[in-house]
């Protein structure tokens, strides 16, 4: 007899892996495996040491034009779900994780993180060693990096990264931000009317000033 939390689990499909690279400006090439979308990846390289909430960070506005770097070994144990998100779709450029799951298990969870780095088109690795990766960053400070899947030419690979834009003194927030003046209704009575700016504000933010009676008027 199986155990009941099987039916909860599911597993995602095992393919062959396919080889990838992070390489930094520097020329620091860290070897791991093909996850998510194909393709190459370029942004400025950063790290996040969160233990859970990496569907918060990939849907994250602040982390736009960026490759994320989870510090925690294990990312992906619990799928995603579109209540988790942060922003309407993903917002870094690439992604890039020490180990993930063949298995993911949780109640809310309505796709695999593998499966959801697909569809929303963002470049990944695995097998990646994130914690030497994050000590390299943080003596050699930040730089540019690219994410590429398959069999790569590193010296054509680092040209590429050199000629990517700096993110000092780039207009991000007009990439994140409303196009459109909505409102975010206040749950219950309406205790407070609040303005708010866009510049890359994040949907659980006006969800708790909702849930406190705030009418948010966001621009």
């Amino acid at each position: 007899m199986r155990h009941a939390l099987d039916s909860q689990m599911q597993v995602q499909g095992e393919e062959l892996a396919e080889t990838a690279v992070l390489m930094l400006e520097d020329g620091r090439v860290f070897h791991g495996e093909a996850y998510g979308a194909s393709g190459t990846a370029f942004g400025e390289v950063v790290f996040n040491t969160s233990m859970t909430g990496y569907q918060e960070v990939l849907t994250d506005p602040s982390y736009t034009g960026q490759l994320v770097a989870m510090t925690y070994p294990l990312i992906g144990n619990y799928g995603v779900n579109v209540e988790d998100e942060e922003s309407t779709g993903t917002q870094v450029a690439g992604f890039v994780l020490h180990e993930a799951p063949p298995v993911y298990s949780n109640w809310r969870a309505q796709e695999s993180l593998d499966e959801y780095l697909r569809r929303s088109g963002v470049v990944a690795i695995t097998g990646v060693d994130t914690r030497a990766l994050t000590r390299h960053i943080r003596s050699r400070g930040s730089m540019r990096g690219a994410v590429a899947h398959g069999e790569v030419d590193t010296a054509e690979l680092q040209r590429r990264i050199l000629e990517q834009p700096a993110m000092t003194g780039l207009d991000l927030a007009c990439g994140v931000s409303t196009a459109d003046r909505y409102v975010v209704p206040a749950v219950g009575d309406t205790r407070f009317r609040v303005l708010a700016y866009d510049f890359g504000v994040k949907s659980h933010s006006l969800k708790l000033l909702s849930e406190r009676g705030c009418e948010v008027t966001v621009l």
